[in-house]
């Protein structure tokens, strides 16, 4: 409902009333926009991949051709996990060539996982930035961890790896992952320091 409200030599004008106390007012709907767009994009989703049909058409072959060599979707793409860390064990290995003592190879080790993130981001992003799917955890395949028991037998010296070595391993894994992945997405970033001065430090720390 409107009121009629007098204006010093002017004509009535409508205006709306001051509500009630009894009436309850929706929030302006700007507040309302942003409540639910925070409430949408903090959901936890997944990443969108390729179907099947998608990875056939742009192969070239009909996605029954596929299938003839995957038995399903979640099979192909455990297929390029393992190629891509393929990739990035062949990058630390060849790091850690002439590496000396234990000390260097780790760090050399370091700066070789954090290149290979930088320079494959999309390659990191699926391999480390993807939620597991059902699948995955029903087959407990985990292709690459096997590279933290590595980095857990340079700790230990060549003796076997304590619980100690792979916590510590496990540590340094974790904290390179977050150096690759805040270079990655937030580039425009003013950094204080240098990647190589972060993995040094991190290596410091760590060990």
């Amino acid at each position: 409902k409107y009121t009629l409200v007098h204006a010093r030599g002017k004509k009535e004008a409508l205006v709306n009333p001051t509500p009630g106390n009894d009436a309850e007012q929706p929030p302006p709907l700007k507040q309302r926009l942003v409540a639910v767009a925070a409430q949408l994009l903090t959901q936890p989703r997944a990443t969108k991949l390729p179907t099947m049909r998608e990875i056939a058409s742009q192969a070239g072959v009909a996605p029954g051709a596929a299938y003839r060599h995957f038995a399903s979707q979640e099979d192909l793409f455990m297929a390029v996990v393992t190629q891509l860390f393929g990739e990035l064990e062949r990058a630390l290995m060849m790091s850690v060539i002439s590496a000396g003592p234990p000390e260097l190879a780790v760090n050399r080790i370091a700066h070789a996982y954090v290149d290979w993130g930088l320079r494959n981001a999309g390659g990191y992003q699926f391999l480390f930035e993807r939620t597991d799917g059902d699948e995955l955890l029903a087959t407990e395949a985990r292709p690459g961890l096997h590279m933290i028991e590595q980095l857990a037998r340079l700790f230990s010296r060549g003796s076997t790896p304590t619980e100690h070595d792979s916590s510590k391993a496990t540590r340094l894994w974790m904290s390179l992952h977050g150096l690759v992945s805040l270079r990655t997405h937030k580039t425009g970033m003013p950094w204080p320091n240098s990647v190589d001065e972060d993995i040094a430090e991190i290596v410091r720390r760590v060990t």
